[in-house]
């Protein structure tokens, strides 16, 4: 497995690679460099060319992980050769105040302050994220709110080992698609997201009072997912005797034979919301926006007709991807603060 641990100048991924032990690092700067000492002095074309070199260099490695960059500033410099190379793509996310604060400081990395850093930021993230779409390959957002930074990179490495070992929303993604395929006769799917858009409340902090912090960066990528799952750890629950929570009548009615609810909601709540209605269900710790999204899409490959219902961040590639997505509303009719921004043309509002 080669994976590409991407993210902007002064984000911390050479202190991160520095502490791996468990796979084969790579220090993507000082390969180049290796290659052609006076790398930064070279024109643009010969830096691609280097680049596509060292990726090429490295597709016989097994197992690997590498730092890279997508841009600097206005300056692509991801090369289709860098795509191909990784099986799975980290993105290390830092608050932009904290970047251009380590900026500030860093003589090398000083010029980059003329740069819009947030925006530059959030479009590497898009713009690698629907790179993965395409290509189908594991994409994780790093990131660590309230602070948006980490002063213990712990996490981040058990993280890493959990890839290697085999954790993917991809893989996951296919092995759903597989599931509903051996189970349904008929030529279109429904899928549908669980809490907020089947129910009208979200069930976890219905039935155990749990509020998190970890999709505030509004990124819903696997690694959130396998955050909130050892959270889920720590919420003990009985036996439920009676639905926990009020159902969305708007959304039920479209239930059918050939219905699969898709959440990243508690195991053991949405079993029994399941076997109330009736409702296959898949969660897991692995269920994330790019597991829903690559659901629809395996579906979709092979031959069936996708219909989504979704509410938030966690459903927009899954919606934007079906033959039709259906946005659910709150009760006020407005969407969820999560899709600011987003664009929502060719969705239906229920």
């Amino acid at each position: 497995m080669k994976i590409g641990l991407y993210g902007m100048p002064t984000a911390g991924k050479s202190y991160i690679l520095d502490k791996i032990d468990f796979v084969e690092v790579m220090q993507g700067s000082r390969l180049l460099r290796d290659l052609c000492p006076n790398f930064e002095s070279q024109t643009e074309e010969i830096k691609i060319a280097i680049r596509k070199k060292l990726a090429n260099s490295l597709k016989e490695k097994e197992s690997v992980i590498m730092d890279g960059h997508y841009a600097f500033g206005d300056r692509i410099v991801f090369t289709e050769a860098d795509g191909q190379l990784y099986d799975v793509f980290l993105y290390l996310y830092l608050s932009p105040q904290k970047l251009e604060e380590r900026m500030k400081v860093s003589e090398r990395n000083r010029k980059y302050l003329k740069y819009d850093i947030e925006g530059w930021q959030r479009k590497e993230i898009e713009c690698l994220r629907e790179y993965c779409h395409i290509n189908k390959k594991d994409f994780y957002v790093i990131d660590n709110p309230p602070e948006y930074y980490f002063d213990d990179v712990s996490i981040i490495l058990d993280f890493i080992r959990t890839i290697i070992n085999g954790y993917s929303c991809r893989a996951f993604a296919e092995t759903i698609s597989k599931e509903i395929l051996n189970k349904s006769k008929s030529d279109t799917i429904i899928l549908m997201d669980g809490d907020k858009t089947i129910t009208k409340e979200d069930t976890s902090h219905a039935v155990f009072g749990y509020v998190t912090r970890l999709y505030d960066g509004n990124f819903y990528t696997g690694y959130q997912s396998w955050r909130q799952a050892l959270e889920f750890a720590l919420c003990t629950i009985g036996d439920l005797i009676q639905m926990p929570v009020s159902l969305n009548e708007r959304v039920c009615d479209a239930f059918s034979e050939n219905t699969y609810i898709l959440t990243s909601g508690h195991e053991k709540v949405w079993q029994f919301i399941s076997k109330e209605l009736n409702i296959p269900f898949y969660q897991g710790i692995e269920m994330s926006a790019e597991t829903k999204y690559f659901v629809t899409k395996y579906l979709q490959e092979s031959g069936k007709k996708v219909i989504a219902y979704g509410d938030g961040m966690n459903d927009y590639y899954m919606l934007m991807q079906a033959d039709e997505g259906f946005l659910v509303t709150k009760g006020d009719s407005s969407i969820s603060r999560s899709l600011k921004d987003r664009n929502l043309e060719g969705l239906c509002l229920v």
